[in-house]
């Protein structure tokens, strides 16, 4: 399940903040400063939603989450045909997946899980990164916004576009060893990343934020609709 969060970190570590555009004169400034006025505008957000798909290996991961800087998050991951949903309150995450879900990521175990698991939630382990990670806004965020300037990638404007109805401006970053990416910029303020691409290379994909700071409702499940399988040594 790792890999997961893995395939997603991937695609958003090629995409650097490159960004620019604005009748603020946002345009004009230098870029080190353009990309520190985009990154500390998504490095401020308390709540976020991020959807799209990401390939890893050959395989589709789906993702529609919310989350916040508080550890709070609902929504839905899909891998294989499977789908999980994923909730989190104040630091605690439940995954609850469907039967496809396990015999993807559960292998020989998957016959076992599943009737120790029926239709419950299951507890995730704090130590847990694959999904716990989903569920913090500010974990989830530095993952898919790292910047590495020293593998010789290069950056350039690529006009602008649509996204959601507000304009954006197109940044191509170029990887020698993964590939081009395209991240997507509000032109006007906050600068938000609204959108990252990738179609060349590994992990390849599309991951849309929105939502920025919307409160969303969640309650922990109740003791009699969880499972702990490590307690049940599963």
């Amino acid at each position: 399940m790792a890999r997961i969060a893995m395939a997603v970190a991937g695609l958003g570590a090629a995409t650097v903040l490159t960004a620019c555009g604005g009748g603020d004169g946002f345009a004009d400034k230098p870029a080190d400063e353009i990309v520190s006025t985009a990154k500390s505008a998504m490095g401020d957000l308390k709540t976020a939603k991020v959807s799209g798909s990401v390939t890893s290996d050959g395989q589709q991961i789906d993702l529609d989450l919310q989350a916040s800087s508080e550890g709070d998050c609902t929504g839905t991951i899909g891998v294989a045909g499977g789908t999980t949903e994923l909730l989190g309150v104040g630091g605690s995450t439940w995954m609850r997946p469907d039967e496809a879900f396990w015999r993807a990521t559960a292998g020989d175990s998957a016959d076992q899980v599943i009737a120790a698991v029926g239709d419950k939630w299951v507890v995730i382990p704090p130590e847990d990164d694959s999904f716990n990670t989903f569920c913090d806004v500010n974990d989830l965020l530095d993952q898919l916004l790292k910047e590495d300037d020293s593998d010789g990638s290069t950056y350039s404007k690529n006009g602008t576009e649509e996204v959601d109805g507000e304009e954006t401006l197109k940044i191509d970053n170029e990887d020698p060893k993964d590939g081009t990416s395209t991240g997507y910029v509000l032109v006007g303020e906050p600068h938000y990343l609204v959108k990252i691409e990738k179609t060349e290379g590994a992990d390849t994909g599309s991951v849309t934020f929105s939502q920025f700071d919307e409160e969303f409702d969640v309650e922990a499940p109740a003791d009699d609709e969880v499972v702990d399988l490590d307690q049940l040594g599963a």
